[in-house]
């Protein structure tokens, strides 16, 4: 399977009418709808061409009908939003997180309350910080309706939706997107001086002399996926200060007391910025931690499922509290029931390819054998069940992808189903690793 770097360079990179047949193709329309309404031409080759170059852009063979289901399965691991659940059911796939229609969200107290206390406050910065798929998204949304419930307007912004070509034209779509979702016309010829001022304060003049000045209440601006600017440092020195600026700004003067920012990653931060001008020593930190014994139960209940303590300390074994790998799960156990007999098999299949982490561990096993110091780090932590010493930036990395957690300068594998996992494929043996995690998952239910 095609990394997810590569994909989300394609995806970018790709043109525009060859995108909207790649989302047309996995939202579930046939060749002849995206013929009529998406192409708008009259000869059906011109969208099998598109889909072709698609193919070829995810290094799929082209070989019928399976590589529509191979296309699909790419498009569900790196970019699942856009997949249409029927067309998910025509492959066999499995939605990789609840969908907008039937999201679930399981408290995690005190963090709602303190993001809510804190969103209220004139120039409030929240950070959120967590692994991939860990809820980072769903709690924005949360701080965003509490928002709307104080009339504030919203702006939910991913950072994989502008340019990372060079500082300028990055921040000239940010103001735009910003714009765009505020209603607002394009007025970068009024307020943009590229002769007299840096491409930084023309940004900052942007925001407070026109999409600012244009609202009567405040804006909650929430910044997902800022991670994508830490691979870019001449942008990250340019905009992770600016957003410093603007909170700073706030306690002063009043047109930046309207803008409340909420920004997540997965990752420290790693470029080197003066201390007084970083945005991550300021403001709410809120760091989002796996979901407990009592919470998975929970989570579980809100999928119509009532599992035994024993079920739970079994499952949490494998996945412990991950949100989306226990999303995944629920979702399997509430269409193939009795969940307590399915859990078994589940359980069994789960570190493997015949699983329902099949597209998972893929994309996992693809990144790490594309690097080979991850490579190593990875053989060397399905090796030992101890904690492990890496190089800072090893670490660092495969936390950011989620397969590991720290202990103190140490890290070690997050979950059995890595280890398992990755025992098999990249070391050959099969490790059942269960004692130590299901002994601790055991005595927190037991509380």
């Amino acid at each position: 399977m095609i990394s997810k770097k590569a994909f989300e360079e394609k995806y970018q990179n790709m043109p525009w009418k060859r995108r909207q047949v790649l989302e047309a193709l996995v939202g579930g329309k046939t060749d002849k709808e995206i013929r009529d309404k998406v192409l708008r031409v009259y000869d059906i080759s011109t969208v099998r061409k598109h889909i072709s170059k698609i193919y070829k852009d995810c290094d799929i063979e082209a070989n019928g009908f399976n590589c529509r289901c191979d296309l699909v399965e790419i498009v569900n691991t790196y970019k699942p939003e856009l997949v249409a659940e029927q067309v998910l059911k025509e492959c066999g796939l499995s939605s990789p997180r609840p969908r907008a229609d039937h999201e679930i969200y399981i408290e995690r107290p005190p963090i709602e309350a303190r993001c809510y206390q804190e969103i209220v406050k004139p120039g409030a910065l929240i950070r959120i910080k967590a692994p991939k798929r860990m809820g980072k998204t769903l709690l924005i949304h949360k701080i965003i309706a509490h928002g709307e419930k104080q009339n504030y307007e919203k702006i939910y912004l991913n950072m994989n939706q502008l340019p990372f070509t060079e500082l300028d034209i990055f921040l000239k779509s940010f103001c735009l997107q910003v714009g765009k979702k505020l209603k607002l016309t394009n007025q970068l010829q009024t307020y943009w001086d590229d002769s007299l001022f840096t491409s930084v304060d023309n940004c900052t003049t942007y925001f407070e002399e026109y999409l600012l000045a244009s609202l009567e209440s405040p804006l909650v601006l929430c910044l997902d996926d800022l991670d994508r600017v830490f691979h870019h440092q001449e942008i990250a020195e340019g905009f992770l200060p600016l957003l410093r600026s603007w909170h700073e700004s706030s306690k002063f003067d009043d047109s930046w007391k309207k803008l409340r920012l909420v920004v997540a990653h997965a990752t420290e931060f790693y470029i080197n910025l003066d201390i007084n001008k970083s945005p991550f020593n300021v403001g709410l930190p809120i760091e989002l931690l796996e979901f407990d014994a009592q919470q998975v139960k929970r989570f579980a209940e809100s999928y119509g499922l009532t599992l035994s303590v024993d079920s739970v300390t079994k499952l949490m074994a494998m996945v412990g509290g991950h949100p989306d790998l226990l999303s995944q799960a629920f979702d399997y156990l509430k269409n193939h029931q009795p969940a307590e007999k399915t859990l078994d098999t589940l359980l069994a299949l789960a570190p493997t390819e015949a699983g329902i982490y099949r597209s998972h561990l893929l994309s996992l096993l693809t990144s790490i054998e594309e690097h080979p110091q991850l490579l190593d780090a990875v053989k060397l932590l399905v090796s030992t069940t101890k904690p492990v010493r890496l190089d800072c930036k090893i670490t660092r990395k495969l936390e950011s992808i989620g397969i590991v957690q720290r202990h103190g300068n140490d890290c070690s594998l997050r979950f059995n189903l890595y280890r398992q996992y990755f025992s098999d494929r990249i070391l050959g043996s099969r490790e059942s690793g269960l004692g130590n995690r299901k002994s601790e998952v055991g005595s927190r239910m037991q509380q």
